[in-house]
């Protein structure tokens, strides 16, 4: 087996020469002559061919790339690596730098001092980026065996599979066989030069490290012997140009002098002159400076980029290790705040800003230097008033020292640039180095917030923490002892007794203050319990007053915190102090506004009606909140902030120990009260009471095994989100006693209106009885709006919230991207599957956009009709079209996204979905049709929710669309479900599509003999007086026929609204009948002829003047023998 592939891997390694040799010789060439062809199946054949012969010419390509790296890998392994060279003493640099130093001329001129920095500079920055990327390669290598392995088992599967011949396919043309065949022997080569590639980077991993140490160690030791020449360089520059500087300066400032009392111009020049000459001193010095800040930042950034790399290799050799932890967490606490470097950054980018505009401003005077003197002259004179021209033999001495002076000012302009340009290349440089210390510095931030929540920070809790008690106690007088800090305190209070005498002296009047706000707070509670003086203007001077009343103790520990925190105290015992006190005074207020609101005349009672027991519940928590976190932050607050290592580990563990114990205790006692309540069902307090304690207890189990930062961090972001979450409820609360005052009075203009229009005695019918419904209805319907809309701004608010408390844990959340579930294949653009990983995030993702699809589908219509409903122009019709249509749209789009999230893509399940859609089309036929026919109406909207519709025989009005069916009420309240197929293959009556108004027709027989104008005029009477009778169409009368029985007429008029047909109709009639009796005009009845044959022998001895309903004078039919 390994002969077989030795040989196959020697014809690879042959195949390009002999390519090259005969490169049209080959299958290639041959099968290039067979493209083409007129016919259109010539064309796909031909193009089928081209397709894998461009596949082949690329794996070619590749293979040959392959090969020449393989090729060169070798030649290197077969370099004898250099022995690693010895550091060098400090002696040795000495010497080393003398040598050097002696070959730099004594007498060298500052141009080629310059250039001798400049070539330092470079050769500097040179080393560090080779430095850099060595020990990247160093640490890539350290880390490459595992996956390295991995790869080396998928080439050789992928090498395996390209070894077998193509087989054709059932009528498939023998060049198209041939082309795949030359595609996959260009794949099997490929994959066999990868292959060996890979195995010739694993066989010389030892060797290439020893290479890279020693081509490190090398680049380090150049570094260390060219960084004193830097620093020799800029210094000897410096010292040179500021002596020439200061004898120029002096010798302007003397020419100025004696120019003091010549000719006003030249007093001006020799003035310019002195100041240029300044400024070209003080660019010099300010130069030497940047270069030395140029390394100091240069430096920086070394440091973090160094640090960065050393973590991620850390990270990726350690797993996760203790010690893995230990260090980040040492990275983390020597890590400095990057706010100094963005500030020192945005003084850079100013500097150079104001460096160019001057260096613009110089190189616009030199193109013409002597342009502002000469327009200067004649000011000068006429600033002179009346004195007379000086002589010809003046004026040329005048000029000709001006010509020389400006001359002067000339050249001092061109040492100027150069000074300009050399300050404006080392600020670029600068931020150069600031933009990648802050990249770095971030970067850095970034893989520690997102790391160190997983490792322990700090050994476990064992015989080695005792020990560190120990050298603590040993160690009494260090910067983070209590004992210290209180010497401290009194020391700095000794020193500057007016500050905290200032202090004390405000915290007692706004303790005086805080007397009287309560006061005011039961003030202003009586007067909410009024019904006629209550109004929201009080809520908001409540939660004013009690502010006032939360200001005195929080404003001690801000203030004494910031006056521990000055510039003399940096580095001494009182600055960790300090950061606490104002770290502390967060929650100081926090609790004591909370005190405040649960105080009995606070905002919970008198204005948010909240239960007494619950106001004296949480009131009692908040107590014994207070009396757990302060002691438990001031302990644990000296001890992080005075960044020393075994304080943190120490009492400040056992401070953040006893915290969330204590804390877990609150939960559980909140519980049980919950449970006492004996309330059916689970309820959100339930819920979440168990979920503290039971992160409360994981967290103490943890400080234990020596998580110290993750329950620090995660503490704190719970904090945070209760805190967040009682102002969310705060604000709410006030919102929902504004709404409620303006329903109230609303409410009450309206009684008082009834009452005004029940004491005048207006007790009349004016027909605008629908106005105090009106007024209810819009009352009730703005109610509810706005309560939606308070919910869902409450849900916003909490989501918004917890998100930002939780915002320094969430970084940590994506260290999951690197848990792989499993795996899923994907087919590339180039035919080739690749393993595509579904890590615990993508899972997490994918869970949770169904969530929020669900949940977007099921509360999306109600938002869209708060949302829609302030407009006028869309209908609620159109607004349920749209939320429809949104829902379905939301839950394809996310159900799609998620399943994509899991490994899941449409490229897998479009023939199963295919297969699916199929068979249940023929299984399932008549419940597809609906289904389309739904999203049908939906979308071409032959009618809505709210129209009237008749089909068939059945008219009603539509209340849903729904995906299958469509639903109906009819007039006797009777819902009816109808399939939506029927609406698309059936007729449909809408009376209400695209206008409401509708035509009634009704019938009036009336007998024989009477005047058809005077019917036709009585009957237009009758529907013009109508009141809702549209004027416009206006109503008609139609005489239509003369019938056996009688004249019918019709009389058609139009009502605005569907719902007004019947009782139009109804009033119509009823008028009719009455105009008709009181008219004494009769109505058509049926009439009936009688044949009588045989006639009887005594007539009737009273016949009727005229049968029923016959019009007198109208002669009855005889009958007919």
């Amino acid at each position: 087996m390994h002969l077989l592939w030795a040989l196959c891997l020697l014809l690879c390694l042959l195949a390009p020469g002999l390519a090259k040799a005969a490169p049209a010789a080959g299958p290639l060439g041959a099968l290039q002559g067979t493209l083409g062809g007129g016919s259109a199946s010539d064309k796909e054949r031909s193009n089928a061919i081209q397709t894998q012969l461009d596949a082949a010419a690329s794996a070619t390509k590749e293979a040959d790339a392959l090969a020449q790296e393989l090729d060169r890998m070798r030649a290197r392994a077969r370099t004898p690596v250099p022995a690693l060279p010895a550091p060098l003493s400090d002696e040795q640099l000495g010497s080393l730098f003398d040598r050097w130093k002696e070959r730099v001329p004594a007498n060298a001129s500052q141009e080629v001092l310059e250039r001798l920095l400049a070539d330092e500079r470079d050769a500097i920055a040179a080393l560090n980026a080779g430095i850099e990327k060595s020990a990247a390669d160093q640490a890539n290598l350290v880390s490459q065996p595992g996956p390295g392995r991995i790869d080396l088992s998928i080439l050789q599967q992928r090498a395996q599979e390209n070894a077998e011949p193509v087989t054709a396919e059932p009528g498939e043309a023998p060049d198209l066989t041939q082309a795949r065949q030359a595609r996959r022997s260009a794949e099997h080569r490929r994959a066999l030069l990868e292959l060996a590639l890979r195995q010739e980077e694993q066989s010389t991993i030892e060797a290439r490290q020893r290479l890279l140490a020693a081509q490190l160690q090398a680049q380090r030791r150049e570094l260390l012997e060219r960084m004193p020449r830097a620093a020799w360089l800029t210094q000897r520059i410096a010292e040179r140009s500021r002596q020439q500087l200061e004898q120029q300066v002096q010798e302007m400032e003397l020419a100025a002098q004696h120019a003091s009392a010549a000719d006003p111009a030249i007093r001006d020049l020799a003035q310019r002159n002195a100041a240029l000459a300044a400024q070209i001193l003080k660019n010099s010095n300010e130069l030497a400076q940047e270069r030395k800040t140029l390394a100091n930042d240069e430096y920086v950034r070394d440091q973090l980029s160094a640090t960065l790399r050393d973590t991620q290799a850390r990270l990726r050799l350690g797993g996760g290790s203790a010690a893995v932890g230990q260090w980040l967490w040492q990275q983390r606490v020597e890590l400095s705040s990057g706010s100094t470097l963005q500030a020192r950054h945005r003084a850079v980018q100013r500097q150079l800003a104001e460096l160019r505009l001057t260096l613009f401003n110089s190189s616009k005077w030199r193109q013409n230097p002597g342009a502002d003197t000469a327009a200067q002259a004649p000011a000068d004179a006429a600033d002179a008033g009346g004195v007379a021209a000086p002589e010809p033999a003046a004026n040329a001495t005048v000029s000709a020292q001006q010509t020389a002076l400006l001359a002067r000012q000339v050249a001092l302009t061109d040492q100027l640039q150069p000074v300009l340009l050399r300050r404006i290349a080392v600020l670029e440089q600068t931020d150069d180095a600031l933009r990648a210390a802050l990249r770095s510095g971030n970067e850095l931030r970034q893989v520690l917030d997102k790391e160190l929540l997983w490792f322990p920070s700090h050994r476990p809790m064992d015989r080695t923490w005792l020990s560190e008690w120990q050298a603590l106690e040993q160690d009494i007088e260090g910067s983070s002892s209590p004992w210290k800090t209180a010497r401290a305190l009194a020391a700095s209070i000794w020193n500057d007794p007016w500050a905290f005498g200032a202090v004390g002296l405000i915290v007692a009047l706004l303790l005086g203050l805080r007397r009287y706000a309560l006061r005011q707070l039961q003030s202003i509670a009586v007067r909410v319990g009024d019904f006629m003086r209550d109004h929201f203007g009080l809520s908001l001077l409540a939660l004013g007053w009690s502010l006032l009343y939360t200001l005195p103790w929080s404003f001690a520990a801000a203030a004494l915190g910031s006056l521990l925190q000055g510039p003399e105290t940096v580095g001494t015992a009182l600055e960790p102090l300090g950061a606490t006190l104002v770290q502390l005074s967060d929650f100081i207020f926090v609790a004591t506004l909370l005190n405040a609101l649960f105080c009995p005349g606070g905002l919970a009672l008198a204005h948010f009606g909240w239960p007494a027991a619950r106001v004296q519940m949480l009131r009692q928590m908040v107590r014994r909140a207070a009396w757990l976190i302060v002691p438990a932050e001031l302990l644990g607050g000296l001890a992080f902030y005075s960044h020393d290592n075994h304080a943190i580990s120490t009492w400040g563990r056992i401070s953040i120990l006893m915290l969330s114990l204590g804390l877990a205790w609150m939960a559980w006692l909140y519980f049980r009260r919950v449970m006492q309540q004996k309330r059916p069902g689970i309820h959100w307090g339930q819920i979440v009471s168990v979920v503290l304690m039971l992160m409360l207890s994981a967290l103490a189990v943890g400080i234990v095994l020596g998580y110290v930062y993750t329950a620090t961090e995660v503490i704190q972001a719970l904090m945070a989100s209760f805190v967040f979450l009682g102002a969310v409820e705060v604000v709410v609360n006030l919102l929902r006693r504004w709404l409620l005052l303006g329903e109230r009075r609303l409410a009450l203009n309206r009684l008082r209106e009834a009452a005004r229009l029940a004491q005048s005695g207006s007790g009349v019918d004016t027909g605008k009885a629908p106005t105090d419904e009106a007024t209810q209805m819009a009352l009730v319907t703005v109610g509810a709006q706005a309560h939606r809309l308070l919910g869902l701004l409450q849900q916003v608010l909490v989501v918004l919230t917890l998100v930002y408390a939780w915002l320094p844990v969430l970084p940590a959340l994506l260290r999951s991207e690197g848990v792989v579930l499993w795996y899923t294949t994907n087919t590339g653009a180039d035919g080739i599957a690749h393993a595509a990983p579904v890590s615990l995030m993508d899972a997490l993702l994918g869970v949770m956009i169904l969530l929020l699809t669900f949940s977007f589908a099921r509360n999306l219509p109600g938002l869209l009709e708060v949302t829609l409903s302030a407009s006028n122009r869309i209908s609620s019709s159109a607004r349920y079209t749209l939320a429809t249509l949104a829902r379905y749209a939301i839950t394809i789009a996310g159900t799609v996204s998620a399943f994509t999230l899991l490994g899941l893509r449409w490229g897998q399940l479009q023939w199963m979905v295919a297969a699916l859609t199929v068979g249940l089309g023929f299984g399932l036929q008549e419940i597809f049709a609906n289904f389309v026919s739904g999203l049908i109406l939906l979308v071409e909207r032959p009618f809505r929710v709210g129209d009237v519709i008749t089909i068939d025989t059945l008219t009603g009005t539509v209340t849903r669309i729904r995906t299958r069916a469509t639903t109906v009420l009819d007039f006797d309240n009777k819902e009816i479900v109808i399939p939506n197929k029927t609406f698309i293959t059936g007729q449909v009556t809408n009376w209400t599509l695209s206008d409401d108004v509708t035509r009634l027709v009704i019938d009036v027989p009336v007998a024989h003999g009477n005047d058809p104008e005077q019917v036709r005029n009585m009957l237009l009477d009758i529907a013009r007086e109508h009141p809702q009778v549209l004027r416009e169409p206006e109503p008609n009368c139609w005489f239509m026929a003369l019938e056996g029985n009688g004249q019918r007429f019709e009389l058609r008029a139009y009502v605005g609204k569907v719902e007004d047909r019947l009782p139009v109709r109804h009033d119509l009639n009823r008028r009719v009948n009455d105009r008709l009796k009181d008219a004494g005009i009769a109505v058509a009845f049926p009439q009936l002829d009688l044949h009588v044959r045989n006639m009887p022998a005594h007539a009737p001895a009273h016949a009727p003047a005229h049968a029923p309903g016959q019009a007198s004078g109208q002669t009855p039919p005889h009958p007919t023998a």
